[in-house]
């Protein structure tokens, strides 16, 4: 009751001071009264009144702290202390805030790369329910290696899809595809991907003409000459043709017939964009060279599945390290370790590895940015400090205590981190995307075309307010 009463006490405090007056008056008015009767006369029976009663500011304070939060007026009242101290001083808050911005601008600028490149969820529908599934094998292996070791045979993508109890749906794709030839009159290189036929419904994706693959594409290996293209090489290369769904495209002197068209804004699930979706039983087809279908033990595709509701990552580990133990049995003396996480860009071991690597180490040296700004504006308070003696002496004389001191002096440190860390922050915010946007584009020749979303999130959030927390 009484955490309620100091809640209405927020709105009502210019009534509830005006009763407090009345009130005290009046207790005031009856002992004037009283000592009037005992033969006090005049002023003397007010000043009698006055000191039988005690402190009347001090017992309004009594009486206030009874029914408000003292702890937020107290801090609010050091932010407004605070903040007329910093206005009266603006050189020495403009220095101090613009030294503060660069420091904590720059490293979260860098952060939101890094979070765009491998921390921040797949750009698909309830991405939270996605896990990437790698291997780390033990023991005596031979893998026939097409990309990296941790990838997945087709028949051990099928044997963990039928087996697994803990997915509503587990795809399979091909991360690293080689350039395939568009045919045409003016023949094109792309980048596609070779997926298995639940690839998008998996992912949620719907097409925005045609349809996506079905179950009877992957039937049986080439059997399906089907394909899936882009929004963008539909618009770029096909001019957007409405009716492109049942025409013949070649892809590699094979002929495919186009099933639908993605949605926009669909690229894959790998920084580099995938121009087009084939099933992953036309492999033969799109890389005559190479027949990876029937190979058990070779590393080429990527699994990730959609975990069911309620089901947790323990529980797919526990599920998933089931099957995997079967198939060691196949292979004497090899042990395999399932790496699980939420798929993200860049998420498999070994790209984390190197992505998480280099961030580190640009990290680690933007920081030292961060460093000096703080140490450099924590020579500026202490300058500022020296001179502020005389009003810290007349504090406390009257009284204020060394807490109270120290804690107002924290509390405009804590302003100016505020408005540093939202000046930074903000202006990163603004800048990373453009300049993510020009470097992207200005790639060397030979190096594909990459795209990342490196806007703001709550990670992104978290990291800028710790860097603001961190330098008070």
């Amino acid at each position: 009751m009484s955490y309620w009463m100091r809640v209405k006490a927020l709105f009502k405090r210019k009534e509830l001071d005006r009763d407090l007056e009345d009130e005290l008056a009046f207790h005031l008015a009856m002992r004037e009264a009283k000592n009037r009767e005992r033969g006090i006369a005049g002023k003397e029976a007010r000043y009698a009144a006055r000191r039988q009663f005690g402190n009347v500011t001090r017992i309004k304070e009594i009486c206030r702290e009874a029914w408000s939060f003292v702890s937020l007026e107290t801090i609010w009242r050091d932010l407004r202390y605070g903040g007329r101290t910093l206005a009266k001083n603006p050189g020495f808050t403009a220095v101090a805030v613009l030294a503060t911005a660069l420091g904590i601008g720059v490293n979260t600028g860098i952060f939101s790369v890094l979070n765009g490149v491998a921390l921040k969820l797949l750009p698909v529908p309830r991405a939270n329910q996605l896990v990437s599934i790698d291997q780390i094998f033990h023991g005596h292996s031979r893998r026939i290696l097409y990309g990296e070791p941790g990838l997945f045979s087709y028949p051990e993508y099928k044997n963990y899809r039928a087996n697994n109890h803990v997915f509503s749906g587990l795809l399979a794709y091909a991360p690293f595809l080689q350039e395939t030839t568009l045919g045409g009159e003016s023949p094109r290189q792309l980048t596609g991907a070779e997926t298995s036929c639940n690839f998008f419904d998996v992912l949620g994706e719907r097409p925005t003409l045609g349809r996506t693959f079905v179950e009877a594409d992957c039937r049986a290996p080439g059997a399906s000459p089907v394909v899936v293209l882009s929004d963008d090489l539909w618009r770029s290369r096909f001019g957007a043709d409405p009716k492109i769904v049942g025409k013949s495209v070649s892809l590699n002197r094979a002929n495919f017939m186009v099933i639908g068209v993605a949605a926009p804004g669909f690229r894959g699930l790998d920084p580099w964009p995938s121009e087009f979706w084939a099933p992953v039983t036309m492999q033969k087809a799109l890389q005559p060279e190479e027949n990876l279908l029937e190979e058990d033990n070779a590393s080429w595709l990527a699994l990730l599945g959609r975990m069911r509701p309620g089901v947790s990552l323990d529980e797919v580990r526990a599920d998933l390290g089931v099957i995997a133990g079967r198939i060691d049995q196949q292979y004497p003396g090899r042990t395999t370790t399932l790496a699980i996480h939420r798929a993200t860009f860049l998420g498999r071991p070994e790209e984390r590895t190197v992505v998480v690597g280099i961030g580190a180490v640009v990290l680690a040296a933007v920081g030292l940015v961060l460093l000096i700004a703080c140490a450099n504006v924590a020579n500026l308070l202490l300058a500022r400090a020296s001179a502020r003696q005389k009003e810290i002496a007349i504090r406390l004389s009257i009284g204020g205590s060394r807490w109270r001191i120290i804690r107002q002096l924290l509390t405009e440190s804590l302003l100016l981190a505020f408005l540093g860390g939202a000046a930074g922050s903000l202006l990163a915010f603004w800048s990373v995307e453009g300049i993510a946007r020009y470097v992207l584009a200005h790639l060397p020749h030979g190096v594909p075309r990459l795209v990342w979303d490196v806007s703001p999130d709550l990670h992104v959030w978290g990291y800028s307010l710790a860097l603001t927390a961190a330098r008070t």
